[in-house]
């Protein structure tokens, strides 16, 4: 009788412990989520951070606030929520950049990207344009790869930046197209864009969102699109595999992603309520006519494709011997 009470009491014991854990995952969220986001409001991140947040605050039944920490590639946001409690209020929307080609460019980083965090869940995929300058006497894609193969170098290309998702688009196009190009790096893509319409620089690899109205008004020239298919926005532009390059994608991403230790069933509500989301009309529509496209999936998704791209990115970044300034 006295081992069967005592038996029971340890058994009570221990359920009392994990009531507090199971009731504070069972009540999440108990206040309001802060979404952040690594760049300046205004920017392509700002806009899918701020259409997931409307999105998602009404299943939740709390507001979900976007918080912009720009600085350092998206790092400083990316430490902040690194270092937050992982009750699943505090969030990050995390891209290649954040999770991808810093790990492998920076050792340095102020966080660890893969055990500092928990996937959550895809939102967003998004492809690139490649512009030339509007003296360049070529309107397809096929015509500069062959001026750039009869006279190596000439031709120039200008980026975001030493191992910007632009310079990786770059490096890749060169590879896959077997030419050289003159890179030219700038502080961001606005002063290379700037440049591009001067005529001071020829090609340059922008995303869709970034370009998309400029291109519509007819103020790029744009050659080709790096996505698998066509872009719905964009529809009378080839793609690169189209213009005469197989197999060649180019795109970069958004992502939610957690502090690590965030309660699995926390994180698979988040996913649920993300998923539902996505698949409904006024956040497809909104992405979609940003140039942005849905991107569905589980966390073990999510998980998946930063182990693959991270793996691609290393090779052609080992490949093309990019480094950061």
């Amino acid at each position: 009788m006295h081992i069967l009470c005592r038996r029971q009491f340890l058994q009570t014991a221990a359920l009392i412990a994990l009531l507090p854990m199971t009731s504070r995952a069972a009540a999440w969220p108990d206040k309001p989520l802060r979404l952040v986001v690594g760049f300046a409001p205004g920017g392509g991140s700002d806009f899918v951070a701020r259409a997931l947040a409307q999105s998602i605050s009404r299943p939740l039944g709390q507001q979900v606030i976007v918080d912009n920490r720009p600085g350092a590639g998206g790092a400083i946001a990316s430490r902040l929520v690194a270092t937050s409690d992982a009750d699943g209020h505090t969030l990050l929307l995390g891209s290649a950049a954040n999770f991808v080609i810093n790990p492998v460019l920076m050792p340095n980083l102020p966080y660890d990207a893969d055990k500092d965090f928990t996937p959550v869940g895809a939102v967003a995929r998004f492809g690139y344009v490649l512009l030339a300058r509007k003296g360049l006497p070529y309107k397809q894609l096929a015509d500069v790869i062959a001026h750039a193969r009869q006279r190596p170098g000439e031709l120039t290309i200008g980026s975001a930046g030493n191992g910007s998702n632009t310079h990786l688009a770059a490096a890749a196009f060169q590879r896959a197209a077997s030419i050289q190009l003159r890179h030219i790096p700038y502080k961001g893509t606005t002063p290379a864009l700037t440049d591009l319409a001067g005529g001071n620089i020829d090609l340059l690899f922008d995303s869709v969102p970034t370009v998309l109205g400029q291109v519509k008004a007819g103020a790029l020239n744009a050659l080709a699109t790096t996505g698998a298919e066509r872009e719905s926005v964009l529809p009378q532009l080839p793609t690169m595999r189209e213009a005469g390059l197989p197999g060649f994608v180019a795109s970069n991403w958004f992502a939610v992603f957690a502090p690590a230790r965030t309660p699995p069933d926390v994180v698979a509500r988040l996913n649920a309520v993300m998923q539902e989301a996505l698949n409904g009309a006024a956040l497809t529509v909104q992405l979609q006519n940003s140039g942005n496209v849905p991107l569905r999936g589980s966390s073990a998704a999510l998980a998946q494709l930063v182990k693959d791209e991270r793996a691609s990115y290393a090779k052609l970044i080992k490949e093309s011997n990019i480094t950061v300034d």
